[in-house]
């Protein structure tokens, strides 16, 4: 039981530090509602329990034969951020006073999509599988019954869902959507290249 807190602990300190992830669900929250910020929560926590089953079936180890494959991997997701990021900061540099407001009434997004683009966003970066080997083998050997590995990875899923959801519930509340309406332009810009440099930064850094 220790050895599972002191990962839920972890998990929960890396949940917290801002990238793509979080990014995206305030960015669903604060443009769409919150309604459809949970479902991209729900794409991002399904994506983080993907992972965490994929290090528990020893996919790292894979990684470490098959270098070419991690490549690859790394290469795609970094592609995929940087084309977020292309998106929302060419979305930022086209809006004027009447652009916002046009935007604003724009059909949104369905529940679906971004609940794809979310998991698609987590999925993009395939360092997270190094992270969950690492913090698994505090509790985790290949001896571990199958319930232990269960409550391991229903407990990453839950923590995870339960974080990103009160991110969606934070940001989409009226007073942070004002707070978008006014300063849209400059949260996109920031918030694109941001992803941009998630991007390059994977593109740059898969041999590290």
């Amino acid at each position: 039981m220790s050895a599972l807190l002191g990962i839920a602990i972890i998990h929960l300190f890396a949940l917290i530090s801002p990238g793509p992830d979080f990014l995206f669900v305030t960015q669903s929250a604060i443009r769409q509602s919150r309604m459809h910020a949970l479902y991209a929560a729900l794409g991002v926590s399904l994506s983080i329990l993907v992972w965490a089953v994929c290090a528990l079936s020893g996919l790292h180890f894979i990684f470490q034969k098959i270098a070419w494959l991690q490549q690859v991997l790394m290469i795609l997701g970094g592609c995929y951020l940087f084309y977020l990021g292309f998106q929302m900061l060419k979305a930022a540099l086209s809006k004027s006073t009447a652009g916002v407001k046009a935007a604003a009434a724009s059909k949104p997004k369905s529940k679906w999509a971004l609940l794809l683009q979310g998991f698609f966003t987590n999925m993009a970066n395939p360092k997270a599988l190094i992270y969950f080997s690492s913090i698994f083998a505090l509790a985790i050997d290949s001896s571990a019954s199958l319930s232990s590995q269960s409550t391991l990875l229903f407990m990453i899923w839950i923590e995870s869902l339960l974080w990103f959801a009160a991110v969606a519930y934070l940001f989409s509340m009226p007073k942070m959507n004002q707070i978008y309406q006014r300063l849209s332009k400059w949260i996109d810009g920031i918030t694109g290249g941001i992803f941009i440099s998630f991007g390059c930064y994977l593109l740059l850094n898969r041999n590290s």
